[in-house]
């Protein structure tokens, strides 16, 4: 009896671990069949589009868009275009996707708003489609942007991002200012990073956005990112950001800071001299920056700085203090002054730059 069951048991092991293997080897069949099908039409697809391309506007009847419209409704068709429209982007010229995307503007804005009732993965993949528009097509989309903010409704973090990269495509203030206040009056938290280096790819007049948005009302997490934006504009905005120097935010201070570095304005010297004698996180940052500002005011300061309890603070007191223009004199006196840490920091920044005068 004991030997039967023993039996049975082994026989039923035997079974599952046969099953699974006929599952798994069925499994692979069709997944490597529904890649190659995928890719079928992927390829079809693109030749259709670039057919359609080389004879714009005669081969975009009345026909085609219809047509094109019924395959984008479909979040299956939606995901082929897009891949096919992603791969000739390299095939074809930008003139001739350009005429192309502005004969199917109205299958593609009638395909919109049918997103609109759709989930926000499908929403988020109907706006990645739209991100994807030629610039000189812009115009032609700028209406775009209102019906995409209806998209934010009920979203998740991917369609948001999506819906963003396609108002930034579509460079327009007035639907991505509403996007940002939305965000704001839901508490929607975006990664500060993933905001300021996406604006930086916004279609329209970059300096205009950045003082429209400033002149909004903002929690201090969005000013910080809307100065790490105009850090890295050519416009001077240091009439914006200079009062921020003083603010008693962290975040906004070192952004501040930042600015600073790479827009040298002679009226933020003080404010950053004051922030370095206070240490803390911020006098890391100002010892820095002020390495960009060289006058004797500063080179005391920082020399004075080499003494701070920080180590990050002497370090970055040292390398500013190599940016400037010191005599044999001064590098000997800092070589042999009296605080220990200080002399020992500056003699290890000045040999790791390969200097000697010590």
């Amino acid at each position: 009896m004991q030997q039967s069951v023993v039996s049975m048991i082994i026989f039923l092991y035997i079974f599952i671990s046969a099953a699974l293997l006929f599952f798994n080897i069925i499994y692979m069949m069709s997944s490597g069949t529904k890649s190659r099908v995928m890719e079928y039409r992927i390829h079809r697809e693109m030749d259709e589009q670039r057919s359609v391309m080389e004879n714009v506007p005669v081969r975009v009847s009345q026909h085609y868009r219809r047509s094109l419209y019924k395959k984008i409704k479909n979040e299956d068709g939606l995901l082929i275009c897009v891949e096919a429209l992603e791969r000739n982007y390299g095939r074809m010229e930008e003139d001739d996707i350009t005429e192309y995307m502005i004969a199917c503007r109205n299958a593609l804005f009638d395909a919109a708003e049918v997103y609109r009732k759709k989930e926000a993965m499908e929403r988020a993949l109907f706006a990645y489609f739209i991100s994807l528009l030629p610039e000189k097509a812009v115009p032609e989309y700028y209406r775009m942007g209102e019906i995409l903010l209806s998209y934010l409704d009920h979203s998740t973090v991917y369609c948001r991002e999506n819906v963003l990269q396609a108002l930034y495509s579509l460079g327009n203030e007035d639907a991505l200012i509403r996007a940002l206040q939305t965000f704001q009056e839901n508490g929607w938290f975006h990664d500060p990073k993933l905001l300021s280096d996406g604006m930086l790819h916004f279609r329209g007049d970059k300096n205009s956005l950045a003082r429209r948005l400033w002149n909004q009302k903002w929690d201090e997490q969005m000013k910080a990112v809307l100065i790490r934006f105009m850090t890295r504009l050519k416009e001077d905005m240091s009439d914006l950001v200079l009062p921020e120097l003083a603010a008693g935010h962290y975040e906004l201070c070192f952004a501040a800071i930042r600015y600073f570095a790479a827009h040298i304005n002679r009226e933020a010297e003080p404010l950053l001299l004051k922030i370095l004698r206070e240490d803390g996180d911020t006098a890391v940052a100002a010892a820095q920056t002020l390495g960009n500002y060289p006058d004797e005011a500063v080179k005391e300061a920082l020399k004075e700085a080499l003494r701070s309890r920080q180590w990050d603070v002497r370090r970055n007191s040292a390398e500013s203090l190599m940016k400037m223009d010191l005599s044999k004199e001064e590098i000997g006196q800092l070589c042999t002054g009296e605080d220990r840490y200080a002399r020992e920091m500056f003699i290890y920044v000045l040999e790791s730059r390969g200097k000697t005068g010590c």
